[in-house]
């Protein structure tokens, strides 16, 4: 093939090149939906706030037992165990999590 031919044949592929349609992932989809702030929050997480607390690993482990056995969600026990110490101090409770 000459050099005139290589020439023709790239610039007919560089002509009809198109290039192949962009595929997005359902994780991609949902990150179309970040705040203004450039931060993104799972709907499951809207509104709500994070409490933390560092423990003795000992906690985790039992708050895993009685998850295990009741199958109570982690944040629906430690709200439950919330509301038991608001009780005890007799300050209002918290419904629904």
């Amino acid at each position: 093939m000459s050099k005139n031919n290589l020439a023709e044949l790239q610039e007919a592929l560089n002509a009809k090149s198109v290039p192949p349609p962009r595929v997005t992932s359902p994780i991609e989809q949902q990150a179309s939906t970040v705040a203004s702030n450039g931060t993104y929050t799972a709907p499951s997480r809207a509104g709500k706030v994070n409490i933390t607390a560092y423990l003795s690993p000992d906690y985790k482990s039992n708050l895993r037992l009685v998850q295990a056995r009741t199958g109570h969600t982690l944040q629906t026990l430690v709200a439950e165990a919330l509301n038991d110490l608001f009780q005890k101090y007799d300050v209002p409770t918290i419904t629904g999590e």
